[in-house]
């Protein structure tokens, strides 16, 4: 062999490495798709073929020998075989083929032993390290299945590494087809499988089960042939692999640089085990889940990430080689940014539509929907791994290009300690055993998260400055089109209903949701310019023969002394400034958005000059108090739905209102005098400029007798009032007509806009002159009708001013805070604090969430409970009342308390609030009434004069914020108080809340109080802040590695000194099934009863009080597949609380005497009554009881006692299951028998 053959091959052009690389880069694109397709199909039918419980038996198998092929020379050795081989090419005069031969020879030994050793300890592998007796999975179907899987770890390490020297010669193309005759081999074999007959017997477990053998031997076969075929390529390029032994230097750097890569693999193989063992001793699908949802994120990742990995990598470790520090550098970008370019959308993708790819590829076959959902859970739950496990990746590969094989051990060292804490705390944080293998999924995503930050710290320190300019640009620009396209799936799968897709028709819904993403974050990528993406367009163009307008033709270039760098601006074309989109600096706004659950409103203009002024010390703690006060604006905008339009902005040129108290006294807003009206006000007396008295003295004046602050009892009149006939009526004086820009008060207030109103009532909305804020004013006997003598001291205008004045003691969210009490000669105004958002009506309209609308009322609720509280009321009667703050609160923004207000009358005004929030229609109406109340339709009514359930109008509202809507508007309906209906609606709100109780702090944002100087130089601070990062850094991985250390001699320990109890047998609860029959009576034991099953031949959702719980799924209690469930409706609070219970009448093909009945359920701690019925719809009082249980997980048998034949069998829920977080039961299957 010529000596220059190694030279040559070190230092090839820059075009001629180019061009092979963008080459194979299509090449290993197509042949890892097919690979990954054919991979996926194999997954597929592996699940749905062997079904949950052997195909989680071979999901274990079939790990442990990739696992132990991993650790003797697999896929992370390889990192490290390419840079040495491609440095022995370089240096050795053969081009490095005694190398080759020495290391194949070792090898090939290691992997033999490896292999022999393995075999032989398979009981202990699968008993004591990845299983557990006690487990859920059959741990000796895994150790047969995996006696015959381990020979396959030689073919898995001679695979890998004859892959990584055909890498090293640029021969891409074998080692990416290869996959895919492995792929095809066990299709084959699982063909084979369904068509060989018998079972695989689990109690024994026999290796010389026909199919278990095909299984077993089939898959080893398959790998056997993607080593094999490997072999041609390798002669074709000359390898020779003839075993030859010695060691050379590179061979023992490469020997100490594989102790480095061991102990790598084995720690983070140690949190692949914990978490193996914690999903298998909980859940039967466990590793099946957490294994199969991350070979679903494997299949984006294998063909888009590895793509460009594997064809950058020997580039990247040549000019690593060669120590040009700033080649890699540039390796290391374009490697980030092509790999978040093409996965960030994916993960976009699959955390909106995870459950509905989980149903569509799984849900059939012997794996079951109902397993089938979980894993497409599980997969939305662990989606976000992928971006920073792939960015470990490309650490790693900069890390071992570079021959710095132990600066990983430091990022898998905090990967797997974050990852073996957390999964030991998922069994204490999940709600149920079937939540355990989703927490763990997300476990796994945190613990790259802090790998990703170790390794970039590291990289800093190795590499100096990154110049992740471009990416930072590509990644924020990717992250907003994703979100785009994540807004559009949820959208046009929400719109469109295509969630009533089930079966093989889900596959259509994934399809239209994946190209609605592609196509929407497509087109946005394309409209931000990014460069990456107009290197694709540019070499699709190619592909189709069309010449890009922005590339020149073909041209002869020659040759110069320096080669143009065709590496660097081939794959990636330089943008000029123009094409860069205009970036300017971010700004914010004044408010705070609605959460989850919450109520939208309107955007808003927010001032730019806008500054926050302190509160009043008197009304600290007033959330719906204003605080924000911008610089003033024309509020006179036109609007098409008011006369005047008006803005929500407020007005900031005037004082604060702590300057008003100290002008006005400590009343809040006040008129200037107390004396006569003049003669040009009617509705409201004018001001003076005698300081007013506070609002609490007004209060006490109100309070000394002259006026009537009490209650009036319901049924006393209602304005405006008779008037004597014997005395003829005071004419009164008039006042400005009431329309948009009149003065009132004195030119106090000038009217803005009309908000509706009530029992001679009226609502506007005005702006303070004097303190230049909007305040929302209800003019009391606004036509002037009242005459001021009689009882108008306790029924009339004044006495309403003076009970609505006493609201000024209130201070809650849902009351608007009364300011000021302005009284005239017959009626008067109330003066209230604005309360910025929409009315009901506009917000019913927008069909808001029902928790939102539950957690709205509430604070209305809250506000009543403290009105009563203080034995006054608010008269909630009206909904044009009512205002939806920002903040999601209904708030009741026009306070005036008529004389027939009581609790009573409050609580069916919160109920008629909900129901109307909810449903757009007024509750509170007759036939005989007004069409509209409020611009509210009245609503419907039922054949008992009820108002029509919410629930029946929106399926989406759940029973228990129905049945407050409901049950509030009755009288002596259970719901008495507001306080009871804050409660209830309190526990439904607090659901959607519970990603809103931790904001998220920026980086770099300065808590409240924390010291430091602001006029600090920056340049000087950096070095010390460095340092600290990385002692910081360095402390907390030895914190993990203790962790690591006491956590895996915890569990040797528990391993050494094995388990067990001190109970007799028969007190151990198994959860295996529950039986309610009583035990047999002393004597010989009498031979077993032969049962006959009885025939069903329908069923029906029983629900005497309500709407029936999901109706359409109760025949699949009847089909004896456990995959296809009933489940009931999700409840708040546990029964009888709003509703005595649920069930399912069954009825039998014959009157029967029964002897016994079964239920199938996964949901332990149901509560089940069997009760006869001579009906199929019988009230549950004429029912009989003829036998009840508790279920348990699975099959619970019942014995019953009935007094002879029945048609009719209810089985009758009286408690849920709450192993979920809810109050929820699942049914599978149900049955009786009689004795024959």
């Amino acid at each position: 062999m010529p000596p220059t053959r190694g030279a040559e091959a070190a230092t090839p052009s820059p075009k001629s490495s180019s061009s092979r690389l963008l080459s194979a880069t299509g090449a290993i694109a197509f042949a890892t798709l097919i690979s990954r397709i054919t991979g996926f199909v194999k997954q597929l039918l592996l699940v749905t073929v062997l079904g949950t419980t052997v195909a989680a038996s071979y999901t274990v198998a079939s790990l442990i020998p990739n696992m132990i092929a991993e650790l003797v020379l697999g896929a992370v050795l390889t990192a490290i075989v390419v840079p040495v081989l491609v440095r022995a090419e370089s240096e050795d005069a053969d081009g490095g083929r005694a190398f080759v031969r020495r290391l194949f020879t070792a090898a090939l030994t290691m992997l033999i032993v490896a292999a022999v050793l393995a075999t032989a300890a398979a009981p202990i592998l699968t008993r004591y390290v990845f299983l557990s007796d006690d487990g859920q999975v059959n741990t000796g179907l895994t150790t047969a299945l995996l006696f015959l899987l381990l020979p396959a770890i030689l073919f898995y390490g001679l695979s890998a590494l004859f892959t990584a020297v055909l890498n090293t010669r640029q021969n891409f193309k074998p080692g990416a087809w290869a996959p895919v005759l492995n792929n095809l081999v066990v299709l084959t074999v699982l063909v084979l499988y369904m068509v060989v007959p018998g079972e695989i017997s689990l109690d024994p477990v026999r290796i010389s089960d026909p199919k278990l053998l095909v299984l077993g031997i089939g898959i080893t076969l398959g790998v056997v042939v993607q080593a094999a075929s490997l072999v041609p390529a390798l002669r074709r390029n000359n390898i020779d692999l003839r075993p030859l032994w010695g060691l050379d230097d590179r061979l023992r750097q490469f020997g100490g640089m594989a102790v480095a890569i061991v102990l790598y693999v084995v720690i983070s193989q140690a949190g692949m085990v914990f978490a193996t063992r914690i999903s298998s001793h909980v859940d039967p699908a466990g590793p099946l889940i957490y294994n199969q949802a991350w070979i679903l994120l494997q299949l984006p990742y294998g063909v888009l990430g590895v793509t460009v990995l594997t064809a950058i990598m020997p580039r990247l470790s040549r000019n690593a080689a060669m120590k040009d520090t700033p080649a890699v550098v540039d390796d290391l970008s374009v490697a980030t940014r092509l790999t978040m370019l093409a996965l960030i959308p994916v993960i976009g993708f699959l955390t909106v539509a995870g459950p509905q790819v989980g149903e569509a590829l799984y849900g059939y076959g012997n794996f079951g929907s109902a397993d089938a959902a979980r894993l497409g859970e599980a997969v939305s739950w662990s989606a976000f791994t992928l971006v920073p496990y792939s960015l470990v990746l490309i650490h790693l590969r900069v890390f071992y290009a570079r021959e710095q094989a132990w600066t990983p051990t430091w990022i898998v060292l905090g990967i797997t300690g974050v990852k073996i804490a957390l999964s030991a705390l998922t069994p204490l944080i999940a709600t149920s055993d079937r939540e355990v293998v989703l927490l763990l999924g997300a476990a796994n995503g945190l613990g790259y998260i802090t790998g990703a930050v170790i390794g970039w710290m590291l990289l800093r320190r190795t590499l100096g400055d990154l110049r992740l300019a471009g990416v930072r640009r590509t990644v924020a620009l990717t992250l907003a089109a994703t979100a785009v396209g994540m807004v559009a799936v949820f959208a046009a799968d929400r719109l469109l209903g295509l969630d009533r897709l089930t079966g093989p028709s889900a596959l259509l819904r994934v399809a239209f949701d994946g190209s609605v993403m592609l196509l929407v974050t497509g087109l946005c990528l394309y409209r931000a310019r990014i460069p990456e993406i107009q290197s694709i367009s540019v070499a699709v163009a190619r592909r189709l023969g069309r010449k890009s307008p922005d590339l020149p033709g073909p041209v002869t270039i020659e040759p110069s002394a320096t080669d143009p760098m065709y590496a660097e601006t081939e794959m990636i074309p330089a943008v000029t400034g123009s094409d860069m989109p205009p970036m300017g600096p971010s700004t914010g706004e004044f408010g705070r958005a609605t959460g989850t659950g919450r109520l939208p409103y309107p955007d808003r203009r927010v001032d730019p000059r806008a500054r926050i002024v302190p509160r009043s010390s008197r009304y600290d703690g007033d959330e719906s108090e204003t605080t924000i006060i911008p610089a003033y604006t024309d509020p006179f905008t036109t609007r098409s739905d008011e006369g005047v339009a008006v803005t929500d902005d407020e007005g900031a040129r005037g004082r604060t209102p702590s300057e008003a108290d100290d002008a006005t006294g400590t009343g809040g807003v006040s008129t200037e005098n107390r004396g006569t009206p003049t003669a040009d006000t009617s509705a409201a007396a004018e001001s003076t400029s005698e300081a007013p008295e506070s609002a609490e003295e007004r209060v006490e004046d109100a309070e000394s007798g002259v006026l009537d602050t009490g209650v009036v009892p319901v049924g006393s009149p209602t304005l405006p009032p008779a008037v004597p006939a014997t005395e003829s009526p005071r004419t009164p004086v008039r006042g400005p007509k009431l329309i948009p820009g009149a003065s009132v008060a004195g030119g106090r207030y000038r009217l803005l806009a009309p908000h509706g109103g009530a029992r001679g009532l009226k609502f506007w909305q005005a702006h303070d002159v004097k303190l230049d804020r909007e305040v929302a004013l209800t003019f009391v006997d606004a036509d002037q009708q009242a005459t001021g003598e009689g009882d108008e001291r306790t029924d009339g205008p004044q006495a309403v001013l003076s009970r609505t004045l006493r609201l000024g003691r209130i201070n809650s969210p849902g009351l608007a805070r009364v300011l000021d009490v302005v009284r005239g000669s017959s009626g008067g105004i109330v003066v209230a604090e604005w309360t910025r958002g929409r009315s009901l009506r506009e917000m019913a309209e927008t069909e808001p969430s029902p928790f939102g609308a539950a957690n709205a009322i509430k604070s209305l609720a809250a506000a009543a409970e403290a009105a009563h509280r203080g034995g006054g009321a608010l008269s909630i009667d009206h909904p044009d009342r009512v205002r939806i703050s920002i903040k999601g609160d209904a708030v009741l923004a026009f306070p005036a308390t008529f004389g027939d207000a009581d609790p009573g009358s409050d609580v069916r005004g919160l109920g008629a609030m909900l129901y109307a929030l909810i449903t757009a229609r007024w509750p509170l109406g007759d036939s005989s009434g007004p069409a509209t109340v409020g611009g509210m339709r009245i609503a419907d009514r039922t054949a008992s004069g009820a108002a029509v359930e919410p629930r029946e109008l929106r399926p989406d509202v759940p029973f228990e914020i129905s049945a407050v809507a409901v049950r509030a508007l009755e009288q002596n309906s259970g719901i008495r108080t507001a306080a009871t209906v804050q409660h209830i609606l309190g526990q439904a709100a607090v659901v959607n809340e519970k990603t809103e109780m931790i904001p998220a702090l920026r980086l770099g944002q300065r808590p409240p109080g924390a010291s430091g100087h602001a006029l600090a130089d920056p340049d000087d601070q950096q070095p010390a802040q460095r340092s600290n990062l990385m002692v910081a850094a360095l402390v907390g991985l030895a914190v993990l590695t203790v962790v690591v250390l006491g956590l895996v001699g915890w569990w040797l320990a528990n391993l050494l000194s094995g388990g067990g109890t001190d109970e007799p047998l028969t007190e151990q609860n198994f959860g295996l099934t529950t039986s309610a029959s009583a035990p047999a009576a002393p004597g010989e034991p009498a031979p077993a009863p032969t049962t006959v099953p009885a025939a069903i031949s329908s069923v029906d959702v029983y629900s005497p009080q309500g709407t029936a719980d999901n109706p359409g799924q109760v025949d699949n209690v009847l089909d004896n597949d456990p995959g296809t469930v009933w489940d009931t409706d999700s409840y708040f609070n546990p029964f009888p609380s709003l509703k005595p219970g649920v069930g399912i009448m069954a009825t039998l093909a014959q009157p029967t005497t029964l002897s016994s009945v079964y239920v199938n359920s996964p949901s332990p701690g149901t509560v089940v009554e069997i009760r006869s019925a001579t009906s199929a719809s019988p009230d549950i009082d004429d029912t009989q009881l003829i036998g009840s249980a508790t279920l348990g997980n699975g099959l619970t048998d019942i014995t019953v006692t009935p007094d002879g034949p029945t048609e009719y069998l209810l089985f009758w829920i009286t408690d849920l299951s709450n192993t979920g977080g809810g109050n929820q039961s699942t049914i599978a299957d149900i049955g009786a028998s009689t004795a024959s």
